[in-house]
């Protein structure tokens, strides 16, 4: 009974590697500190919540809305059927588009930023609820002069001894002011393959599996991790040379075969400056228990009519250096660790409890064999490159 239960619960396996991102007040961030969960007052709780921007980068521009949920139990609960309008100082006006439940959308031929115009976001709820923002101006990008990676060894919390990565560095270009603020966020693409090729597929019928390896290779995105946000106030020189971002461990498969990170480098203003500043010191801290507790950091929205309403979230108007890097999976003798599927009993048994129960709901099942020909039906994971979040569409824009 319990193998006929696994069976039925292979295609499920994919699922539980997805993990849900709260777009509550901040960004829940990998910490090698204790964390501290507080007891937030309710008036917390489904809270307006604004995640979108305008640069002088390619539209369209997106902006996100949802309400904010209980910290302990976050989820994210979208908010439908808002208008949504971003104008400029100029009389330029554009009505986004909703092209899903919370997410709203600019035309791609629609209002484009421009530096030294300045912006806003207009917001009407279904029940009449007015919200905004001031104008502000979008600024000037600080261009990325180069983006490079070096392999480091580096200790993690769940591991005492030191693991190989990639650092990755940017350097800027010298800002025109001496207070600049800067705020990096990044994309990660990376190219992966299952561990086993396909013989058999089994959808009540065993059939033999001609493309053994069409679910090998697949491609996964995914936002990365913190962001980093600085100002040049009080450097020497306004730029940053040599400013470490994302590091990326051996640990997991995204340095198996290829990498791929993209950064988008914003100037932004003071405002924003000291928003998501904050946002990072109340997820981060020292010690070990988190040196500041968690507070409340509102944004630049605010409803028109009654500016005591809480809303949380930004609408961030700056400019934009973008930049892509491509690394491959570091040479011998650096070694791997991120874990590898092995072939066990249990597998072998499963091939033969695949005859014996489940239903279509649980098809197709895939089948691999050995060196000496025995027949296995492993973790679908370890067979089928897209229950790990990938895709088996390449990407237009990579290089191999």
């Amino acid at each position: 009974m319990k193998n006929l239960i696994k069976i039925r619960n292979l295609h499920l396996a994919g699922l539980q590697r997805i993990v849900a991102v709260s777009l509550i007040i901040g960004l829940f961030v990998a910490s090698c500190e204790d964390q501290y969960v507080p007891q937030l007052d309710s008036k917390y709780d489904n809270v307006l919540v604004v995640d979108g921007m305008i640069t002088n980068a390619q539209p369209p521009y997106t902006v996100k809305l949802s309400l904010s949920a209980n910290v302990q139990w976050p989820e994210y609960i979208a908010l439908s059927g808002y208008g949504v309008t971003i104008l400029d100082n100029l009389g330029n006006v554009e009505v986004l588009s909703e092209s899903e439940p919370g997410v709203y959308i600019t035309s791609p031929n629609g209002i484009r930023g421009i530096v030294g115009r300045k912006y806003k976001i207009t917001l009407q709820s279904p029940d009449g609820k007015t919200y905004g923002s001031e104008y502000e101006e979008l600024k000037d990008p600080v261009g990325i002069q180069s983006v490079y990676a070096e392999l480091e060894y580096k200790q993690s919390n769940s591991e005492p001894m030191e693991v190989p990565g990639y650092q990755f560095y940017v350097d800027t270009y010298t800002a025109e002011t001496d207070s600049a603020y800067i705020l990096w966020s990044m994309d990660e693409t990376f190219k992966y393959e299952s561990d086993y090729l396909i013989h058999y597929l089994y959808d009540g019928v065993l059939h033999v599996f001609r493309n053994s390896d069409s679910l090998k290779t697949c491609w996964k995105s995914e936002k990365v991790y913190p962001f980093f946000v600085e100002s040049t106030s009080g450097l020497s020189e306004p730029r940053f040379t040599r400013y470490p971002l994302h590091f990326v461990s051996t640990k997991t498969r995204e340095l198996s075969i290829r990498y791929s990170l993209f950064i988008n480098q914003y100037t932004i203003n003071e405002n924003a400056y000291r928003f998501w500043h904050g946002i990072k010191e109340q997820n981060t801290g020292s010690g070990e228990l988190y040196a500041r507790l968690p507070y409340q950091l509102r944004g630049n929205i605010y409803n028109t009519n009654d500016k005591n309403e809480l809303v949380l979230g930004f609408f961030m108007v700056a400019g934009v250096s973008q930049k892509r890097i491509f690394v491959n999976r570091p040479d011998p003798p650096v070694k791997m660790y991120y874990p590898v599927c092995k072939l066990g009993i249990t597998d072998y048994e499963d091939y033969k409890w695949m005859f014996l129960g489940g239903s279509p709901a649980d098809w197709p099942l895939y089948v691999t064999e050995d060196a000496g020909g025995a027949r296995a039906l492993p973790n679908q994971e370890c067979i089928n490159c897209t229950l790990s979040g990938g895709t088996l569409e390449k990407p237009d824009f990579w290089e191999d």
